[in-house]
């Protein structure tokens, strides 16, 4: 499987993909040293898409110096998607991962030895895409209609179909690939989209509307921290400073989303900033569920990953375990009173 590196690193940075393999493999080994002289450890991290507006918190955590005050020297890495990133962490190919939790449980009920160790994304950005002249007001309207979707989720839509009573006969699919899935119904193939919504901007030339299947009582945690069970058993101290700089990056980036970006652009120049802010700024909005309202930001939400796995049980053939807390642990924030990255 190829690994590709976004270019960006921590601030004792080296690029190329053999010298990035290499780090992978000796993650935990002294890195370069950081301004106060101290050697930082070398580890790797697998965002869920190729580098974009919702990775600025990433970069600006870099930027402010939070993973140089853990002690971690971080190269940050794009993905093809969720699944692609948990296989890596789950292979050990990169130490850490943001995905999706849906795809996260599935993968660890097919025996992917990971799990959600933090949710930095606690409300479901996921919903149905609509033409705005379409007539179609909630996720019911869609009896009958065909809806763009990927591979990687089409199980995932089917749950959030069947929270708004819909059944699988009641719409047709039309998988596309997850780089083809908004020019497949921006070119009007589809009558709707499910995806995240982070995805509007790129709808400019089929002005739409989100219908979020949150709003149909269906809000699987969005998008975590995933990293292997090995991992968080015997190095819970290295996991605590990942998570703990990752999301402060988050904390500042809603703060301050221009200067995230500023950090984004620096290394990703072929970045549109303008759709990079609209981008942050639309998932910032999904930082908190309200089940995690008054919780230490990051923490998962029990009865969130509880709905979700009995759905994903119900309706997309989940074959691991009922009990929800076998895809998350809640450690980090039990443990010495959290990871002091704010609240929800």
């Amino acid at each position: 499987m190829a690994v590709v590196p976004s270019g960006r690193t921590g601030r004792g940075a080296v690029a190329g993909a053999v010298l990035g393999a290499l780090l992978a493999a000796s993650a935990g080994c002294g890195g370069d040293a950081g301004a106060d002289g101290r050697s930082l450890t070398k580890v790797t991290y697998r965002g869920p898409f190729v580098a974009g507006g919702g990775d600025a918190p990433l970069y600006y955590a870099d930027e402010l110096g939070y993973f140089e005050e853990e002690g971690l020297d971080v190269e940050i890495r794009d993905s093809k998607g969720s699944a692609q990133t948990v296989t890596d962490v789950a292979n050990g190919g990169s130490d850490f991962g943001m995905a999706a939790a849906t795809n996260l449980i599935m993968s660890i009920g097919r025996g992917q030895p990971v799990v959600g160790a933090a949710t930095y994304l606690g409300r479901s950005s996921f919903g149905f895409f609509v033409p705005k002249d379409a007539g179609i007001t909630s996720i019911k309207d869609l009896r009958g209609r065909s809806i763009a979707v990927s591979a990687l989720v089409e199980q995932n839509m089917y749950a959030a179909l069947a929270a708004a009573g819909l059944a699988k006969s009641d719409v047709k699919a039309v998988v596309a690939d997850a780089n083809a899935l908004v020019t497949t119904y921006v070119s009007g193939k589809a009558d709707a989209m499910y995806t995240v919504q982070y995805f509007l901007p790129r709808t400019s030339r089929r002005p739409s509307e989100v219908l979020l299947q949150s709003a149909a009582g269906f809000n699987p945690p969005d998008y975590v921290l995933v990293v292997a069970k090995k991992t968080l058993r015997d190095r819970p101290q290295l996991v605590r400073a990942f998570a703990r700089a990752t999301l402060r990056g988050f904390q500042a980036a809603a703060k301050d989303p221009g200067a995230a970006v500023e950090a984004l652009t620096a290394e990703h120049p072929e970045l549109d900033p303008k759709q990079s802010r609209g981008v942050l700024e639309a998932v910032l909005r999904f930082r908190c569920a309200p089940a995690q309202s008054g919780r230490p930001y990051g923490e998962n939400a029990p009865a969130d990953w509880t709905s979700t796995v009995t759905a994903l049980k119900r309706t997309a053939g989940l074959r691991g375990p009922a009990d929800a807390r076998r895809y998350f642990d809640n450690g980090l924030f039990e443990n010495g009173g959290g990871l002091g990255t704010g609240t929800c």
